[in-house]
């Protein structure tokens, strides 16, 4: 009897996990930028209050195959950030441009972002990601929580939410201890469209 029940648990798992894997073509793809986003969100310290925006994406290919990410590169054109919930447009542009500057990104200097996929395993709501992470030249293992889907007209869409600590990239602006006033981490929320190459 234990032994059924441990069978037909073991059955449920994988078409669980299957579900969420068997429909989505193999091969690899080629990013459309416009309609692919990247939404960031960074907030106050202890969140109470929070600023977000977009950045987009210069650049990207993934390959897809059983259902899961095996690869991928995608460039972020740091040149492109922009705020969504400032509606003073001299409070605006001054947001962005602090942003841009040495205090957070070095736009100047370094005005790509880049990651890298290294691989996925399914999991019960979708693929665990390992990848790299570059921000202002720095590189990182991280990993995060993705989704994969069938689009229409044969595309592939794919979603995540990515916590980054900004303090492993060297953004360090309102993290001292005696003016800390940020919050250590901010957020990107992913969706790639991707047209099969």
């Amino acid at each position: 009897m234990k032994n059924l029940i441990s069978t037909v648990m073991l059955l449920t798992m994988i078409t669980l996990l299957s579900a969420f894997t068997s429909n989505v073509t193999d091969g690899t793809f080629t990013v459309d930028s416009g309609a692919s986003q990247v939404k960031w969100t960074g907030y106050h310290l202890a969140k109470s209050y929070e600023h977000n925006g977009f950045v987009k994406i210069k650049s990207g290919k993934f390959s897809v195959s059983d259902g899961k990410l095996t690869a991928g590169e995608f460039v972020i054109d740091m040149n492109t950030i922009s705020n969504s919930d400032v509606t003073d447009a001299k409070d605006n542009a001054k947001l962005v441009n602090h942003l841009k500057s040495d205090d957070f990104f070095g736009v100047k200097k370094f005005p790509e972002a880049k990651l890298l996929i290294k691989g996925s395993e399914p999991t019960a709501s979708g693929l665990r990601v390992t990848a790299d992470l570059t921000i202002r030249g720095i590189t990182k293992s991280i990993l995060f929580d993705a989704t994969l889907k069938e689009a229409d007209g044969g595309k592939v869409e794919a979603t995540a939410t990515i916590t980054v600590q900004r303090t492993d990239f060297e953004v360090m602006y309102g993290w001292k201890v005696s003016n800390a006033m940020l919050s250590g981490e901010f957020k990107m929320d992913v969706k790639l469209v991707g047209v099969k190459s």
